[in-house]
């Protein structure tokens, strides 16, 4: 019989959500399903060791004596009671079943009545369901000799993913495959050997800002723990985890996960075993309530959420954005509709400063972060920063299809405030869309995963800095550009018709507030001029002479003018350019357009290539410039590097500008031929029928 996968798992352990389907809604299933699958893992991993801690406690123990319980557990954790999911009993269940969550050392115990599974389970016992519920969980084979941490890991995830579609959870919610996991983790640690080669007792820190059920943090810890077993290191620095998640549930199941995650190790190292990993995974929205305020970390792993709304979290992230560079958030404000690049600065600023080793993250992102937002938006401005802190190294685009609850393609954003020289100043840019193998079966949407061949190609690529097809190099000013307002005169021929005049009349606030007297005036005017050409100079002579007898209320001067062009011009550019009665130019806001100019070229030189053989009355308006500003409503900087120069900067980042390839397209004869051929063999398809 070939081994169970996590899915497999899954598939049974939510069978009992179809068994209590009629007393607990699908919303309370997490109160169950979630802390039952922990629950069990706890009591597997503890049986070897069961007996020895039970005739400890009969002696009588206090919580403050956990040091002992853990050396006899052998684990971080332990249980006092002689209760097992197979033996509550058929009658008051629901009561020794509390009696054994309460058993549990005091890190355990909160795991567990973090999920609020109480009332849960008294709604079953009434019910006479509780004692089944039980005995089907005590009937699962977690022992770690049977399923592995990481196995442990995917099944609660894809419990997790299996609530959220039972009470249509938005899907942005979802759990790093291992490949990718892998592949992020090595990437981090590309080129630090030397670091976690010391052997001078070397303590870093690890760090994941929305960590869910810490499988990144668990994969990272385990891929380390094989290089050294492997003999990549000699005598591997210690990783100490440090996480926040906002969601109850998954904050309980991400504790439980990294206290279990030495259940299955082979080293033998009791005091290792007793270590509990879990102390520095805090609960708490990191956008709204940071958890490490202050703390900076030598590396980080995260896959935030993509395309979450931070509505919830918008007054407390804008008065943090008031403190600019001090706060978290002083490189800019994103859409409130995805607050991924709000996590991409937590990350940034939680870099651990070069004098204290240094910082280096990898974060897993959807494409937006690349090009989202125009010049001067908050999107580009955190990228400005970004690169003007030279803090982005490499980011590899990722095939589509290899998560599991989503298809779009993604990103591995390496961030580095320690590069070597030669990479300084430098992004590099990794196309490893082509780097995948086929699943024999589908789990979810995922298709595809990366296999180790192919990671190592994509690391080796990032190690060496390779310039190749699916590689690039380049300097951080390609990603950059000045956004260039240019302007050009106003050509335009004023026909006054008095079949127009309701459209003059009804075009803004000033205009319909007009009493009958000026309404009456502006269309004697109207049918007197009817059928005429006027020159913009004309009109301003006439509506000078006309705006004297307009009674009040009345609009703007300049405003009528403006009302008058708009409903009686005609552009045609055969016309005079248009000046004001003090002589200065009036530009056509229709023909107001905007250039990229990239980063370090001349102005007036691209104007000269790119614009004025086509437009040659264009002119650059200076007036629009790159400046920091201040938000009037909230008084948060906007633009806060703004260098006062003509043209505001703009970043995107384009992977198709360095790996598009044509593709010529299909011959239309060829193309013409087989629908001939189609419809030729539908017609003895049909004559078949008739026959």
């Amino acid at each position: 019989m070939a081994d169970k996968t996590a899915f497999d798992y899954v598939n049974e352990i939510w069978g009992i959500a179809n068994y209590v389907r009629d007393v607990i809604r699908p919303a309370d299933y997490n109160k169950l399903i979630l802390p039952f699958a922990v629950l069990r893992r706890f009591e597997c991993a503890l049986e070897p060791t069961r007996k020895a801690v039970c005739e400890w406690a009969a002696k009588g123990v206090l919580d403050d004596d956990a040091a002992t319980g853990c050396e006899l557990s052998g684990h971080c954790f332990y249980n006092v009671t002689s209760f097992k999911l197979s033996n509550l009993g058929a009658t008051k269940t629901c009561d020794a079943l509390m009696a054994y969550v309460n058993g549990f050392s005091a890190n355990a115990r909160e795991v567990l009545q973090r999920f609020e599974m109480r009332q849960t389970c008294e709604k079953l016992d009434r019910k006479g369901m509780l004692y089944e519920v039980c005995t089907r969980f005590a009937s699962f084979d977690l022992r770690p000799e049977t399923v592995s941490d990481r196995m442990m890991t995917d099944i609660y995830e894809h419990l997790i993913q299996r609530y959220g579609e039972e009470i249509s959870q938005d899907a942005e919610d979802f759990m790093t495959p291992k490949d990718v996991a892998r592949l992020a983790t090595a990437l981090l640690f590309a080129n630090e050997d030397a670091l976690l080669d010391a052997d001078e007792g070397n303590v870093r820190t690890l760090y994941d800002g929305s960590c869910g059920t810490c499988g990144f943090i668990c994969d990272a810890l385990d891929q380390l723990d094989e290089w050294h077993d492997k003999g990549h290191f000699k005598s591997s620095t210690r990783i100490t985890p440090f996480g926040q998640e906002l969601e109850d549930a998954t904050w309980a199941m991400g504790k439980a996960a990294l206290m279990l995650r030495n259940v299955a190790g082979d080293s033998g190292d009791i005091l290792y075993q007793m270590i509990d990993p879990s102390t520095e995974i805090m609960l708490g929205d990191t956008l709204d309530d940071d958890r490490f305020e202050g703390r900076t970390f030598n590396y980080q792993l995260t896959n935030p959420p993509y395309g979450k709304e931070w509505k919830k979290e918008k007054d407390a992230v804008l008065e943090e954005m008031q403190r600019g560079f001090a706060g978290r958030f002083g490189a800019g404000k994103p859409g409130i509709d995805d607050g991924s690049m709000l996590f991409m600065q937590n990350v940034a600023a939680k870099m651990a400063p070069a004098e204290k080793g240094g910082g280096k993250a990898a974060i897993v992102l959807s494409g937006s972060p690349l090009f989202n937002g125009d010049a001067g938006s908050g999107p580009s401005n955190i990228r400005r920063w970004l690169f003007h802190e030279d803090l982005v190294d490499c980011i590899v685009k990722l095939p589509t299809e290899i998560f599991y609850r989503t298809g779009i393609a993604t990103y591995i954003w390496v961030l580095n405030n320690h590069k070597p020289d030669n990479r300084k100043g430098y992004v590099q840019l990794i196309d490893a869309s082509e780097e995948k193998t086929a699943l024999r079966k589908s789990q979810g949407n995922k298709r595809y995963e990366i296999d180790e061949e192919q990671a190592a190609w994509i690391v080796r690529t990032y190690v060496d800095g390779h310039d190749h097809g699916k590689s690039v190099v380049v300097p951080v000013e390609d990603f950059m550009y000045r956004k260039v307002t240019t302007q050009r005169p106003l050509r335009v021929f004023v026909e006054p018709a008095a079949d127009k005049l309701d459209e003059l009349f009804s075009l803004n606030r000033p205009m319909e507030k007009l009493t009958d007297t000026s309404r009456d005036a502006i269309r004697s005017w109207a049918e007197e001029n009817e059928g005429r050409s006027l020159t913009y100079a004309e009109t301003l002579s006439a509506a000078d002479n006309l705006f004297r007898d307009l009674e009040k209320p009345k609009p703007q001067k300049t405003k009528f003018v403006e009302a008058i062009v708009r409903v009686f011009g005609r552009r045609d550019p055969s016309a005079e350019p248009a000046v004001d009665a003090e002589g200065n130019t009036v530009f056509d806001s229709e023909l107001r357009d905007f250039e990229n100019v990239p980063i370090g070229m001349d102005i007036d030189d691209y104007m000269a290539t790119e614009v004025l053989p086509y437009a040659p009355d264009a002119v650059v308006d200076e007036s629009v410039m790159d400046e920091p500003k201040s938000d009037a409503k909230t008084g948060i900087t906007v633009n806060p590097l703004g260098d006062g120069k003509v043209g505001v900067v703009g970043t995107s980042i384009s992977f198709n500008r360095y790996f598009y390839k044509y593709e010529r397209p299909r011959d239309p004869q060829v193309i013409a031929r087989e629908i001939l051929e189609i419809e030729d063999g539908l017609g003895e398809l049909m004559r078949g029928f008739l026959v």
